[in-house]
């Protein structure tokens, strides 16, 4: 494709989070930004989603049952390819579209394991294509003003970076699918969990930030983890992680799906010079060690990604904030967290369930999520009954997992 060249864009999929996708097509096109040139739209979706897969069509939209056979008939008049699908469709689907000749933007996290995202790094390589994942919050221009003060060092060496989000979930959330809640499916890890999935943003934007390199993440040297549930699921709905880096920043991150209140995720960054707390959007109050303050008003995330990519393939922007090699951190830490903790479950005297609601609430994690995000602390250092201490897990070098195993 040509620098200013308006790019063709395809869809992979109509039901779920394609639903945000195809949204985003939509207003990019209706802009002149890119246009919408070919929509998958598998048998299952045709019952439910078929009127609007008739509008597409009526549209001048090309529609086609599989990527396999979109890639057959379009493969050299598609530029970039979105692929809004479940994690572990990320990636055959995003090394199938790069060997076709394609760009991708395939929805975060990135893969469920740190060698499906490798195998994804070397089939954008070989592609010679670029490959962006859904992290939109990194393309947020407040975000990207923090990172160029970050990397010109006006806060001075970051130091820490704690986070926190309580987002309960129930029953409809865990049944969407057949993969939610999930550490595998067949042969394919997921790995699905708060902090794989939901508040996999949070992971990738404290990474991201806690690093001084332009469009680079923390090089993660081990993390200490801690994983549990209420709800009947196979992966952990609760868990609590730290995490090193070889630039001797640390990352804190405390998340649930059990709470018994909503709050979203928030962040405290401490480095030489000021306190930062902000939000995913980028809003940020900076307390400066002399006590001023100054704030950053957060910015709307949506398009945030796909319009990232539709800049880097005019030529208009030289990288992308949402690289499989920044998304890769993401990965590596959680990858690290389930190698750390078993999945432990919660006491289950202690845990509320509503079947009619079908929620699983434990009263109380609430403030325990709040607290360790305070005190920098992983629950078994609370002194909770029921908190179990992970192992520090070493990630240098880690490039498989399952990898670890017990000495003796």
């Amino acid at each position: 494709m040509t620098s200013k060249t308006v790019p063709s864009v395809a869809v992979v999929g109509m039901s779920g989070f394609a639903v945000y996708h195809r949204r985003a097509v939509a207003d990019l096109a209706a802009e002149g930004a890119i246009r919408h040139v070919a929509q998958v739209v598998p048998p299952v979706d045709e019952k439910t989603h078929g009127e609007e897969a008739e509008s597409l069509r009526r549209s001048g939209v090309q529609l086609y049952p599989s990527l396999r056979e979109l890639l057959a008939a379009q493969r050299e008049h598609v530029d970039l390819i979105t692929i809004p699908t479940g994690i572990g469709l990320h990636r055959p689907m995003t090394v199938a579209a790069l060997e076709a000749g394609c760009n991708v933007l395939v929805e975060k996290p990135a893969a469920g394991c740190i060698q499906d995202v490798d195998a994804m790094i070397a089939a954008r390589d070989r592609s010679g294509r670029h490959c962006a994942v859904g992290y939109q919050y990194n393309c947020l221009e407040p975000i990207k003003q923090l990172k160029n003060w970050i990397c010109a060092g006006r806060f001075g060496a970051i130091r820490r970076i704690r986070g926190f989000g309580c987002w309960p979930r129930d029953r409809a959330y865990y049944t969407r699918n057949r993969w939610a809640g999930c550490l595998a499916i067949d042969d394919t890890w997921l790995l699905d969990s708060p902090h794989n999935n939901a508040l996999a943003h949070a992971v990738n934007l404290m990474c991201y930030l806690g690093c001084d390199r332009p469009l680079e993440p923390l090089a993660l040297t081990s993390v200490q983890a801690e994983l549990y549930r209420a709800h009947p699921i196979e992966s952990a709905d609760t868990a609590v992680l730290r995490a090193q880096s070889k630039e001797e920043v640390e990352i804190f991150f405390a998340v649930s799906h059990c709470t018994d209140r909503n709050i979203d995720p928030a962040f405290e960054i401490e480095a030489e010079s000021a306190r930062l707390k902000l939000t995913l959007d980028g809003n940020t109050t900076i307390t400066w060690s002399d006590g001023s303050t100054e704030e950053l008003a957060g910015a709307d995330p949506t398009n945030g990604a796909l319009r990232d990519m539709a800049n880097v393939l005019t030529g208009d922007q030289a990288g992308t904030a949402c690289s499989l090699e920044i998304a890769r951190a993401q990965t590596l830490c959680v990858c690290g967290t389930f190698e750390s903790s078993p999945v432990h479950d919660l006491p289950h005297d202690l845990v509320q369930r509503d079947p009619d609601a079908g929620t699983h609430v434990m009263p109380g994690m609430t403030e325990v999520i709040l607290a360790a995000f305070e005190q920098g602390a992983l629950p078994s250092e609370m002194d909770l009954p029921w908190a179990r201490t992970g192992d520090e897990i070493s990630l240098i070098d880690y490039d498989y997992f399952p990898t670890y195993r017990k000495p003796g």
